[in-house]
């Protein structure tokens, strides 16, 4: 036995079994350090733990710039009486709301408004209770508490055996939309806790199963079980997508064709190179897929299962040219449609000419306006990594004929350009807000506001003030469109998501293009068709937080990172002020020159009456005397004011001016802070403090890991901690307890006469009756 162990006599802990290596040969396997094995769980808890996302969360919680009067106004705009009912607005404000606070768990204006809420029903219902997903994305801690009165019954835990609950076939909008809910706080954060994630996949798998009498809870038990289970390509979970399909429910059968997509992005199945017996498993499912598009005759099911087969084809670049060109050759437009986003995923980001001139082909050439538009829409995702190169292409593309070649083009660029307030791609989308097609100007409002994202209100020489203003001119107005009204309440989400700390974003800092950023902006795309997958967006944007944490994972409050230019020029935008009534103040009568002559001259004629009469004689002078004098500084007053007609008054020469400081050239950001992607150029390290970055050459984005110069003094560091753990009051500090009465207790008189003797306390029970 070794040294240590139990034979020797040592009294230590049993040495580990020894293990064959490559040879067949044993050896002794390698005891890590305490060292080591922390190390280890670090590196578990960044890739599976979820600290990526408890980071995100903490930020977004507690540095969210949210304008609450922004939804005030909206929601007053919306209750004229010409909107009152107009259940398409009420529920893009409800997803607008979603956006403006997505990822920061403040719901405090849905509490204060539920007779508005309430409003809602039917699928209108369904999407508002899903919102709550995109409020408290990335709440995994609390997630079940929160959805807990929307959730639909299930069976207890504790009892394996125990019966599923029936299921009515009718209703079910609430609890459907808790359990797509429940699905988008699990998987809007790729980097969320692998066993949350999985605890809450098994519990939405079981509702899944026992939900096909009812297609609106199995919709969204399928969308939540796709998000859980994002990439896993768990075969099991396949399956039982694949049963509610073939029950050959519209809607159901689209949210589970969706979910499978999602469960299998990425891994290319059923494409020629897929070797491995699971590939070929998955292989035969996707060949499935693609017969039963062809036999069924519900477009949504069509539809979910060409958007099924684009995401899993992601990243595939010549592997998936077989699948796609097949697609692109159907006879059906909406697998065509499939085929274009195909096409643009698996190439997302490549910059491949072959891709772009397919892309374009099919733009100007297909019979169908779906497939032209998805493949303008497609440039943007191909071409992520140039994104100036996108407006140059599409700049013809914006005078087409065709409204839905227009309306995508402004989006291609909205999302190329987005969040970086260029000028120029603005200037090419303001034509387009004044179009002829309502769902033209929707595209250019949405896509102005993707490029006015994180932008500070100096942008684009003001420019973004006024676009504000046209937002909330178009929501009120009552001439405009649906459509149209749709679009600008959706851009006023846009502008400000997650407290104004969010950007749409589809590559990392280091370069590398998000798989779950790309397919959530895709399945996002398709709210064109069905309005409960606005909430997707939650996958595709990005917060943009830039922390330095220690070897502990930390935040040292006195890191800063130097910004070298002025605070105006990333600053967030001035929150809305309310409008004061103002009283009316009482004017006072000012007499005219006029009428003060006319009286002079009626003062003197009755003086003169009174003179020939003999009557007052001298009060009549003297009032005649007064009566002068008051006309002749009347006229002076009028002479002066002629002599001083065009001349400016001037300022009081005592009273000193007020001089404006000039806006400093640079400025610090305290741990941690939003830097913009377009901040992080301007940014950089002050390596004579305390603090350094363990990579200096580094851009300030993101993660930054530190090294301390001093570590022997005392340091002022600060936990990331979740929504729910900032809220907890602090323990008490330690005291021991001394009954009233006793000579220790800080208050002596208690439990005493008059006379200082101590008195007998009565019993319990019988002051409980006396109350």
């Amino acid at each position: 036995s070794p040294a240590g162990g139990p034979l020797a006599g040592g009294g230590g802990p049993p040495a580990p079994p020894a293990v064959a290596n490559e040879r067949g040969v044993e050896v002794e396997p390698k005891v890590r350090s305490d060292a080591a094995l922390r190390h280890f769980a670090n590196a578990h808890r960044i890739l599976t733990g979820g600290f990526t996302s408890e980071l995100s969360l903490s930020f977004l919680y507690k540095e969210s710039n949210f304008d609450k009067l922004l939804m005030m106004n909206l929601k007053k705009s919306l209750e004229e009486r010409t909107m009152a009912r107009n259940s398409v607005l009420h529920n893009c404000a409800v997803t607008t709301h979603g956006y403006l606070v997505g990822g920061t768990t403040n719901d405090d204006f849905l509490r204060e408004n539920l007779d508005w809420m309430k409003k809602a029903s039917n699928w209108a219902k369904f999407s508002a209770t899903a919102s709550m997903g995109v409020i408290h994305a990335g709440h995994t801690t609390e997630a079940m508490t929160l959805l807990e009165p929307y959730l639909p019954p299930s069976a207890p835990d504790t009892d394996p055996n125990a019966a599923h609950p029936a299921v009515s076939s009718t209703g079910g909008y609430a609890e459907g939309g808790s359990l797509y809910a429940l699905g988008l706080i699990h998987g809007s954060h790729a980097g969320s806790s692998t066993a949350k994630r999985t605890e809450a996949a098994t519990f939405l798998r079981k509702h899944l199963r026992n939900s096909h009498s009812n297609e609106v809870i199995s919709h969204g038990a399928a969308l939540g079980v796709g998000l859980t289970s994002f990439g896993s390509c768990d075969l099991e979970v396949v399956s039982e997508l694949k049963e509610l399909l073939y029950t050959d429910s519209a809607v159901a059968g689209e949210a589970a064709s969706i979910a499978m997509g999602m469960v299998l992005v990425g891994s290319g199945a059923g494409n020629a190179n897929s070797t491995s017996a699971s590939n070929e498993e998955l292989g035969e499912i996707v060949a499935e897929l693609r017969n039963y598009s062809r036999e069924t005759h519900h477009e949504k099911i069509i539809r979910g299962i060409a958007i099924c087969l684009a995401l899993v084809n992601y990243g595939q670049e010549e592997n998936a040219d077989a699948m796609i060109e097949e697609m692109r050759g159907d006879r059906d437009p909406i697998i065509r449609y499939g085929a274009m986003y195909g096409l643009a995923l698996a190439y997302c980001g490549t910059g491949s000419n072959k891709a772009i001139r397919i892309l374009l082909h099919t733009a100007v050439s297909d019979v169908s306006d779906d497939v032209r538009m998805a493949s303008v829409i497609g440039l943007a995702l191909v071409l992520h990594k140039t994104p100036e190169r996108v407006p140059e292409l599409v700049r013809l593309l914006l005078e087409s004929f065709n409204p839905h070649v227009r309306y995508a083009s402004c989006m291609a660029v909205g999302i190329a350009m987005a969040g970086t307030g260029d000028s120029e791609s603005i200037s090419l989308l303001e034509p387009m807000l004044t179009d002829m097609a309502d769902h033209v100007r929707q595209g250019a409002l949405l896509g102005t506001a993707m490029i006015y994202m994180q932008q500070s209100d100096t942008c684009n020489h003001r420019k973004i003030k006024t676009f504000r203003e046209k937002l909330a001119n178009l929501i009120s107005d009552k001439h405009q469109t649906t459509l149209t009204k749709m679009g600008a309440i959706l851009s006023t989400g846009l502008l400000d998501y997650g407290g104004r700390n969010c950007a749409l974003s589809l590559g990392s800092s280091n370069g590398f293009t998000k798989m779950t950023s790309a397919a959530g902006l895709v399945l996002w795309l398709q709210h064109w068709h069905w309005y409960p997958l606005m909430h997707m967006l939650s996958l595709a944007v990005t917060p943009t937080v830039t922390i330095g944490l220690n070897k502990d994972f930390k935040y040292p409050k006195k890191f800063e990172i130097v910004c070298n230019t002025k605070p105006s020029a990333y600053a967030y935008p001035r929150k809305l002020e309310e409008k004061k009534e103002e009283k009316k103040k009482r004017v006072e009568t000012i007499e005219l020159s006029a009428t003060a002559k006319n009286k002079a001259r009626l003062a003197r004629k009755r003086a003169k009456e009174d003179a020939d009469s003999g009557e007052g004689v001298e009060d009549a002078a003297m009032d005649v005397d007064k009566k002068e004098e008051d006309e002749k500084k009347v006229d002076k007053a009028e002479g002066m004011d002629v002599d001083g007609a065009g001349k400016e008054a001037k300022p009081d020469e005592t009273k000193p001016k007020k001089k404006r400081e000039p806006e400093p050239t640079s400025f610090r950001l305290s741990n941690p802070a939003r830097i913009t992607t377009a901040q992080a150029s301007v940014c950089t390290f002050d390596l004579d403090q305390r603090y350094r970055p363990v990579r200096p050459e580094e851009t300030p984005c993101g993660v930054v890991m530190l090294t301390d110069s001093t570590p022997g003094e005392d340091e002022e560091l600060g936990a990331v901690k979740t929504p729910a753990q900032e809220d907890e009051a602090d323990p008490p500090a330690s005291f021991e307890w001394t009954p009233p009465g006793h000579p220790d207790h800080p208050d002596t008189t208690v439990g005493k006469n008059e006379s200082g003797e101590i008195t007998e306390e009565k019993d319990a029970t019988e002051e409980s009756k006396t109350e």
